[in-house]
């Protein structure tokens, strides 16, 4: 007795992407409205809320997608930034790392980067049972943890998109200037061909692609073909 096998291919159900955006922002949201029936100021914050707060906001930023330059809204996210980072500056070294621990990278020697051990011996020179406070910045920058790093890029993100607008330049861009590194802008025409500008010189360039390594010349005697 044989037996045929009656297969068919059907369509899966595509899922929708989670907005984790939306997600760690009304969670936070609901964070503050708790708070805010509770305390006066964030100061008086018990231990578990500025937990949730730092963790919530961090994650906000450190997840939002940058689609839109309109100056309103990137300021809108300025008094937010400068909330999360006053929260995270009454904590110490050492409740710090509760929340965000330290990476567990450890050859950062090897590559001349920052490491578990980089970070380690900063926090044993500030002092880990010392209230962060307004160094809090030159700390989150020292910091080795990929969800404080993700909220570090995003920040200086939304800063350079805001001094763009203002100034038609990014940080970056002033920076590398100012050390006298040009600076270029990639363009691509109506028929798909890119070529970059020099920023500081206008100098325009075409981009040459490198030729795949599987092809190779033979030479005709009118023409060149690529095989």
């Amino acid at each position: 007795m044989s037996f045929k096998a009656q297969l068919k291919v059907i369509d899966g159900i595509k899922k929708d992407k989670p907005d984790y955006f939306m997600l760690y922002l009304n969670a936070f949201i609901n964070e503050i409205e708790r708070a805010n029936k509770k305390y006066e100021t964030a100061r008086e914050y018990d231990r578990d809320t500025l937990t949730k707060l730092i963790w919530t906001g961090v994650k906000t930023i450190s997840v939002s997608e940058q689609t839109n330059d309109e100056k309103v809204l990137l300021e809108s996210r300025l008094p937010l930034l400068t909330f999360i980072n006053g929260l995270m500056a009454l904590l110490t070294p050492k409740e710090f790392e509760k929340i965000f621990p330290i990476d567990k990278e450890f050859n950062g020697d090897k590559w001349g980067m920052k490491d578990y051990y980089y970070t380690r011996r900063y926090i044993e020179e500030f002092g880990e049972n010392r209230v962060i406070g307004d160094e809090i910045e030159e700390y989150l920058w020292e910091y080795q943890n990929h969800t404080i790093r993700f909220y570090m890029v995003k920040t200086l993100k939304i800063m350079s998109n805001i001094r763009r607008l203002e100034t038609g330049k990014g940080i970056m861009e002033e920076f590398l200037e100012e050390q006298g590194v040009p600076t270029y802008t990639m363009h691509e025409d109506l028929d798909n061909k890119q070529y970059i500008e020099n920023n500081q010189t206008g100098e325009i360039s075409e981009v040459k692609k490198p030729r795949p390594r599987y092809l190779r010349v033979v030479k005709n005697e009118n023409k060149k073909i690529m095989l």
